[in-house]
């Protein structure tokens, strides 16, 4: 019997896809990852523990709160009063959860690891879900780092209204609990006043238009994302954050046409290790969770080995560590550093990484 490591968040898509496996004749044993400051203990281990009582598998928990306050907090804080816009999930994934995952399953002897994500792994390449409106592969392209084939998704193939219905099916007790947050360690979607409990400091400073006209003042960097309009008060007419500079303490800003970006770099990529990526390849980039994806060509690649990004003749199939500049079909809105591109053939993630 096959064993498997089910990551058990305490929520309805995690206690369904231990119940699937269990299903399927796996061995299963489910892991709760504790990696907010003070969460130990609490509700989401609490629910966990009971779905694996109601199936009788093994629960254990893993305290992960001073590695994800470094790694993923510290990110996120660092990211912000640089003037970038960051996407904690996608830090998690790379370096907590799969990490985490592969070690703790190895102390465990379990030969596979298991999440409720929507995605799709297919002969080790991930892919979107079945499910468009949850599908998250955007945020998992770190695991074309990982051992894909040791990974399964299986809600990959359902809705979540499928798994809803089956945790009621099978009487889950958390099989009518709500959505998490968007980002677990921010209480509602403050991410300024949580930067401020932090005790980073909003220093004011000058909104200026592309010519460098002092046009108006801003509350703080970390107050502003590329492409917003709330909060840079009247001036004058519709205007837009187009870029920020956290040296000079300056918000630049321009009309809405002029936000307009043709290309892009991206940076720390991984990339699928079947289908690697080439100079000259057409695909899809995704700028951001839920935006459409839009049609791109890889332009250059640097391996980070002296290679020239712009070698036109140039395929790789490194893994990681690479950097890609893209050139997209038509000019794309409000492309922000910080944030991640994804590049898919199709609904198959070819590579990802952070844009520079």
């Amino acid at each position: 019997m096959k064993k498997v490591m089910v990551e058990m968040s305490g929520g309805v898509d995690s206690s369904v896809t231990a119940a699937i496996l269990l299903d399927k004749g796996f061995d299963v044993c489910g892991v709760t990852f504790c990696s907010v400051p003070g969460t130990v203990g609490g509700r989401s281990v609490r629910d966990a523990k009971s779905v694996a009582d109601r199936l009788g598998v093994p629960h254990s928990t893993v305290d992960l709160s001073e590695l994800f306050d470094r790694a993923v907090i510290g990110n996120f804080i660092s990211e912000y009063t640089s003037g970038r816009t960051p996407n904690p999930c996608v830090v998690c994934n790379r370096r907590i959860k799969f990490g985490a995952l592969f070690e703790t399953a190895a102390e465990l002897g379990c030969e596979y690891v298991a999440t409720g994500h929507y995605a799709v792994i297919d002969g080790g390449e991930l892919r979107r879900g079945a499910d468009a409106q949850k599908d998250q592969s955007y945020f998992l392209y770190p695991i074309l780092a990982a051992p894909t084939e040791r990974i399964l998704f299986p809600l990959g193939a359902m809705t979540k209204a499928e798994t809803r219905a089956l945790a009621k099916k099978l009487k889950l007790p958390t099989a009518d609990k709500g959505e998490s947050q968007d980002i677990c360690f921010v209480p509602g979607t403050d991410y300024a006043a949580y930067l401020r409990s932090r005790g980073v400091e909003a220093e004011s400073g000058n909104i200026v238009d592309t010519d460098g006209n002092i046009v108006g003042a801003h509350t703080g960097i970390y107050n502003y994302t590329v492409g917003q309009r709330k909060g840079l008060g009247a001036l004058g007419k519709p205007m837009y954050v187009k870029r920020l500079i956290p040296g000079e303490n300056k918000v630049v800003v321009a009309e809405d046409g002029q936000l307009a970006c043709d290309e892009a770099v991206i940076e720390d990529a991984v990339v699928s290790k079947a289908r690697g990526i080439r100079v000259g390849g057409r695909y899809e980039a995704q700028i951001r969770y839920k935006s459409r994806a839009v049609g791109a060509t890889v332009v250059g690649i640097d391996t980070g080995n002296g290679a020239c990004i712009d070698n036109t003749n140039d395929i790789s199939t490194n893994n990681s560590g690479l950097t890609i500049k893209i050139r997209f079909d038509a000019p794309v809105r409000a492309v922000s550093p910080g944030q991640s591109a994804v590049l898919y053939d199709g609904d198959t993630v070819v590579a990802g990484g952070l844009i520079r």
